[in-house]
């Protein structure tokens, strides 16, 4: 686990200096590029070749993260889909030609909408459940084959997979699936998550290690074959055990740009939130681009009050103008999935309060406080514990004795700048050069400039 983060030891300890210990650091090491596999949904595996037994189980398409475009022996009946973010790997791999490709099919952004829709209805109904998987294999595989069926997963090389919906829609293959593995120590690391299936112990008194892996999105449009593009996304629900304890505004560029997409929700989730998700990370990810329409109207049907209360307070001329202004809060990946769906509607909430507050900053700059001492905002609530105490939390002072104050302080400040750097040009006159003169007025008032001289040049 976390076998790439292995090689950055020797450089992290260069970074850090002195004498660190080295198995500490290695753990460390590890447990980050764990925490990025899981979170990126890739094991980031250097080049090597793997044999793999699909069985797909009616399904046109399985996901087989990590996979080199170009690499498949010559012959096989099955054909990598490259990525469309990056060309060199493919996420999607087909396995069974399209009877009849479509002419045409409806824009991307439109179809990953009622994919996200289709998901949403899938875990409403419980189909992403560990009851379904097994119901499924209690009515789709009888009692005599089961005992080969397990025999088969056991094998690491078997990539055996449930189907849970399967679906055309203008033009559009959606579906939803889950891999069975037989976990046990030789089970590769792939950055997936596992569910547990059977929690009742066997005859040996043992709980059999039968898992199925989070259910996967993928998202193909049916105009040619071998398909060309390909849309996948991991789809997490509540029962899903995340590590949270990182700061995700330093991951989130990582992940967006290297991981597959994935979908949080609960069973608070409307089937317009999930579906705006899934829009939402298809755009952060790459796959689809700024312009498209979807994406405000995915804005405004998943969060009609945040819109509704946007268009009131801005004065917009429609929803569409709202949710717009909305969408721009949302241009910068901020949804952190190990943090769940509720994360996610708090995440859009804050960005339409600050949609709001930026509006009236503009509408009215004379109002604040840190617009009339000419400073920003950011300053001004760094200087604001220099004239005022925080009391249960808040700060409470009055309002035109710190602005008073506070400009007093900043003039002080301005006329000290301007001192010293006279004093600066001074010393530069005198025959001081740039550092000396510099480290001098560290240690002498700017005041005793006009008698400074270096050593041997005083005249």
């Amino acid at each position: 686990m976390g076998h790439w983060s292995e090689s950055l030891v020797d450089e992290a300890m260069k970074l850090i200096g002195g004498s660190p210990d080295r198995q500490v650091l290695t753990d460390m090491l590890v447990h980050a590029g764990r925490e990025i596999d899981v979170l990126s949904g890739r094991s980031f595996q250097p080049l090597r070749r793997a044999t793999s037994v699909i069985e797909p189980n009616g399904l046109p398409f399985v996901d087989i993260p990590d996979m080199q475009v170009g690499s498949m022996e010559p012959g096989a009946d099955a054909w990598e889909v490259p990525d469309p973010v990056n060309g060199e790997i493919a996420n999607v791999l087909q396995v069974s030609p399209l009877a009849s490709p479509v002419p045409s099919a409806a824009r991307a952004a439109d179809a990953l909408w009622i994919a996200g829709q289709l998901a949403a209805g899938a875990s409403q109904t419980g189909r992403l459940s560990a009851e379904h998987v097994l119901h499924w294999l209690g009515t789709s595989v009888d009692h005599e084959q089961r005992k080969d069926l397990f025999g088969r997963i056991m094998d690491p090389a078997v990539r055996f997979y449930v189907p849970i919906l399967g679906v055309v829609v203008d033009g559009w293959w959606i579906q939803i699936a889950r891999r069975l593995v037989w976990v046990t120590n030789e089970t590769e690391d792939d950055g997936r998550l596992y569910e547990l299936l059977l929690d009742k112990a066997n005859s040996s008194g043992q709980v059999p290690p039968l898992a199925a892996t989070e259910a996967i999105l993928v998202v193909v449009p049916m105009t040619r074959h071998p398909a060309d593009w390909a849309f996948t996304a991991r789809i997490w629900t509540e029962q899903v055990q995340r590590p949270v304890d990182r700061p995700w505004r330093r991951l989130a560029k990582a992940i967006h740009g290297h991981g597959i997409p994935t979908i949080t929700l609960d069973p608070v989730s409307t089937s317009h939130e999930i579906a705006c998700q899934v829009v939402l990370k298809a755009y952060w990810h790459g796959y689809i681009r700024g312009d498209e329409p979807a994406l405000t109207n995915a804005v405004a049907m998943a969060y009609p009050r945040q819109v509704d209360r946007i268009q009131r307070e801005t004065r917009a001329p429609d929803r569409a103008a709202a949710a717009a202004t909305l969408l721009e809060q949302l241009i910068h990946p901020g949804f952190d999935p190990a943090q769940g769906a509720e994360a996610t509607r708090r995440y859009v909430r804050r960005k339409a309060s600050i949609a709001v507050m930026q509006y009236r900053k503009s509408e009215a700059p004379d109002r604040y406080p840190w617009t009339q001492v000419g400073i920003s905002e950011r300053r001004y609530y760094k200087l604001l514990p220099l004239f005022a105490q925080r009391v249960n939390g808040r700060y409470e002072y009055d309002y035109d004795d710190v602005v008073a104050r506070m400009k007093a302080h900043l003039n002080l400040v301005d006329k000290a700048r301007e001192v010293r750097a006279l004093a600066r040009e001074v010393l530069r006159s005198h025959g001081f050069s740039d550092e000396a003169a510099r480290k001098w007025l560290q240690r002498h008032p700017a005041e005793e400039a006009a008698n400074a001289w270096p050593r041997g040049r005083r005249p």
